[in-house]
């Protein structure tokens, strides 16, 4: 523990159970619960009413707003008491009623990478993993098994399949259902099918890639989903691509268990 960090700050009305940890600096607000088995990082800050059960580890500095609860059983029948956990990484940034299920399975957990941002209402289902640095926007929902890519932001509303796969720096559109997996780098929407729409042009620009690198990777997406050549052919062509980001592509949709989403609707 860092000694320049004060002691936890309590609420009164905050329910503590021992056998719980809290590092310095750790605020907990009213009518808090936070049961045995929870670990709160230096500096992470509940908001009222804030829920936390199981073996849920919060890291450093993240903040958890009000009515959200983490680390409740998995909606899983299989589900049989099984000692399993959530793992909540630092920085992040819970909003208010969100939920984030344990895992089902001995020693697994569902996972939040540092830097995730979930807001009002989301939610992420048991043994999924929410990379580094994504977004879940208002009422987004994850179910169990699933993956979301570092940087990735599911729009307002919008529903990752079972298993389903949400590849790096992905940007989900509004109401979609991901049925099939979103490949990276992309902007996917719509529903039974989703579809593939375009390059996430103006997120590659922000996160640095090189003119050379968001051709290639323009290149490859677009041949991918709109030319009607075979996917996989066209992935087996990217594997020595000198780009890594292309690299990447080619490998989320080869290992692709699901199969990838539908390119854009042909009009002719």
């Amino acid at each position: 523990m860092n000694p320049s960090l004060e002691e936890p700050l309590i609420h009164p009305t905050a329910v503590v159970l021992p056998g719980s940890e809290l590092a310095g600096g750790v605020e907990v607000g009213p009518w808090c619960v936070v049961e045995p088995g929870v670990e709160l990082g230096e500096g992470v800050k509940l908001g009222p009413h804030v829920h936390l059960s199981g073996r849920t580890i919060i890291g450093a500095g993240t903040r958890i707003g009000t009515g959200s609860a983490l680390g409740g059983e998995p909606a899983d029948k299989d589900y049989a008491g099984e000692r399993s956990r959530v793992l909540i990484g630092e920085n992040c940034r819970i909003f208010e009623h969100c939920t984030v299920h344990r895992a089902s399975g001995d020693e697994s957990a569902t996972v939040l990478e540092d830097g995730v941002m979930m807001m009002a209402g989301s939610h992420v289902g048991h043994n999924s993993i929410i990379r580094t640095g994504a977004t879940l926007v208002n009422h987004s929902a994850v179910a169990g098994h699933a993956e979301v890519g570092e940087g990735a932001i599911l729009v307002a509303s919008s529903a990752v399949h079972q298993f389903g796969k949400v590849g790096r720096m992905t940007m989900v559109g509004g109401g979609s259902m991901v049925t099939k997996d979103a490949p990276p780098f992309s902007i996917v929407a719509g529903s039974y099918p989703i579809r593939w729409r375009t390059p996430n042009t103006i997120g590659l620009r922000r996160a640095g890639f090189s003119p050379e690198e968001r051709d290639a990777l323009r290149r490859a997406l677009h041949t991918l989903f709109t030319s009607g050549d075979s996917p996989t052919e066209t992935a087996n062509s990217c594997t020595e691509s000198e780009f890594p980001s292309v690299r990447e592509l080619a490998n989320f949709v080869l290992t692709s268990k699901r199969g990838v989403c539908a390119g854009p609707e042909r009009t002719s």
